[in-house]
């Protein structure tokens, strides 16, 4: 009995203490803008400001309409703060993307191509893998240039990796409810790191050596910077924003 007692009194305290919250988030909903402004936190602040910023940028306003915009938006991010999430988690868009959001409420979402960020991928881990080769040939005098890897390995690997990067992002994130198993994800990235050895194995043997060159430091960071400016101008000519393995759905 007293146990009894003893948990309806937990249970109570809980509902009273939900109340209580409950109570505030609703006083918060109704609270003036300037109020709610000086409850922000500094990562909150700065993420209002980012966000007036590109309303002004992309929407051609003033500061007061770009102040008018973000007032309609502090209750639910002071709420949401009180709970210990920050606006970009409350919003999962950055200060660019929820300005394209706020001027644009009418535009649908579609999800990017898969090709669209298989290519996105594959031309940024080119830049990088080429790129960073290219620095390290640059203070690696004195490496002999046999035990160097070749620009046709190098490309191969960061395009390989690039498009792996972007299915990998695919089989974590739940669809339907449901993501791939563990066991399954494991052998899948067993195999592609194997089918990568392989392919790095067969890269280096002497007979490909004359399709496969070591490139200068210096060309392989001109062909990475290429790598990345096609990159960019790939990214605007379909309209992909975000990251290249976790993009958002585009606004079309």
């Amino acid at each position: 009995m007293a146990e009894k007692e003893h948990i309806n009194a937990e249970k109570q305290e809980k509902l009273k203490k939900q109340s209580e919250v409950d109570a505030k988030d609703e006083e918060l909903k109704n609270e003036d803008p300037k109020t709610l402004r000086q409850k922000l936190s500094n990562k909150n602040q700065d993420y209002v400001f980012r966000l007036e910023k590109e309303l002004q940028r992309q929407g051609s306003l003033s500061h007061e309409e770009a102040v008018a915009m973000t007032d309609g938006l502090l209750s639910e991010i002071v709420i949401a703060q009180r709970h210990g999430q920050p606006a970009n988690g409350l919003y999962l868009a950055s200060p660019k993307i929820k300005a394209e959001e706020m001027l644009h409420p009418e535009q649908k979402t579609v999800e990017t191509p898969f090709w669209q960020r298989a290519v996105d991928g594959a031309l940024l881990y080119l830049a990088i893998f080429v790129g960073l080769f290219g620095v390290i040939a640059l203070f690696e005098t004195k490496q002999p240039q046999n035990s160097q890897m070749g620009i046709l390995t190098l490309a191969s690997v960061g395009i390989l990796m690039g498009v792996f990067m972007v299915k990998y992002n695919d089989w974590v994130m739940p669809k339907n409810g449901q993501r791939i198993g563990l066991p399954k994800l494991l052998l899948s990235g067993l195999g592609i790191a194997v089918a990568l050895f392989i392919w790095i194995w067969i890269l280096s043997l002497p007979a490909i050596r004359v399709i496969n060159p070591v490139l200068p430091g210096a060309v392989d960071i001109v062909i990475a910077a290429i790598a990345y400016g096609a990159r960019y101008l790939f990214r605007q000519h379909y309209h992909i924003t975000g990251s290249s393995f976790a993009s958002r759905p585009q606004r079309k």
